[in-house]
């Protein structure tokens, strides 16, 4: 037990230190993109990961009414309210896949409770009574693969709320990552998931092509957060 402690409160001021450092604070989603802003063309191709209902999506176009989206949604129920969502908005391509490791089907873990924290990992507490719910053949796809078919040659900003799955999408990535200037992204502390990816391995991934955080946010009790990375080449104009 004292060991779990000291390693929840070393990574504790680990994430605000890094938060301090960058002295940027955002009191919510929309500060965020604001921020964003600066670093990204008027007309940015923006690729999100977990577009649930289009909430998001709606939120990144009134930042940028021109910018060209792809949004990705494999829960099938959630995909076609997101289709009916944003039937009316230009420049917006939705797509039925989850992105990962491999192109073809993986199983998917459904959180009865909320379907926006359902995963391609599986739940560390099967048990728990909300992760009840398994969708077999779900349509799969590498970002490279995924860029590869539909000719995309770059993305300036992506958004990932994938539950515990960026890191490993984004590893079979490496050729579009070379083009991405900004990423937000939900990041893990301890395994919330089964395999999920952790932070520091996703710093380290995101670092090989000249991508920094430049802020986390930080609860009292971490285990999961978001971050913001920025090319380095960018910060340093």
């Amino acid at each position: 037990m004292k060991s779990t402690f000291y390693l929840m409160l070393l990574i504790f001021f680990m994430g605000t230190h890094t938060h301090l450092l960058a002295k940027l604070s955002f009191k919510n989603p929309d500060e965020m993109l604001t921020y964003v802003k600066q670093y990204l063309p008027e007309n940015p191709v923006i690729l999100e990961a977990g577009g649930h209902f289009g909430e998001d999506t709606i939120r990144m176009k009134s930042v940028w009414p021109n910018a060209i989206m792809h949004v990705f949604e494999p829960l099938p129920s959630s995909f076609n309210t997101m289709l009916e969502t944003l039937q009316n908005i230009s420049d917006v391509h939705c797509y039925p896949y989850a992105l990962s490791t491999y192109s073809g089907f993986t199983d998917f873990y459904i959180n009865t409770e909320n379907y926006g924290a359902s995963s391609i990992n599986p739940p560390v507490n099967w048990n728990k009574k909300e992760f009840t719910k398994v969708l077999r053949k779900i349509p799969c796809i590498t970002l490279d693969e995924w860029a590869k078919q539909y000719g995309i040659d770059h993305i300036d900003f992506m958004w990932l709320d994938m539950e515990g799955h960026e890191l490993h999408a984004l590893r079979h990535g490496a050729d579009i990552l070379k083009t991405v200037k900004a990423i937000y992204t939900e990041i893990s502390y301890i395994p919330v998931r089964v395999h999920s990816g952790l932070f520091y391995e996703l710093k380290a991934l995101l670092a090989v092509h000249g991508l920094t955080d430049v802020w986390r946010e930080s609860y009292v009790i971490v285990r999961y957060s978001d971050a913001l990375f920025i090319k380095e080449d960018l910060l340093n104009r």
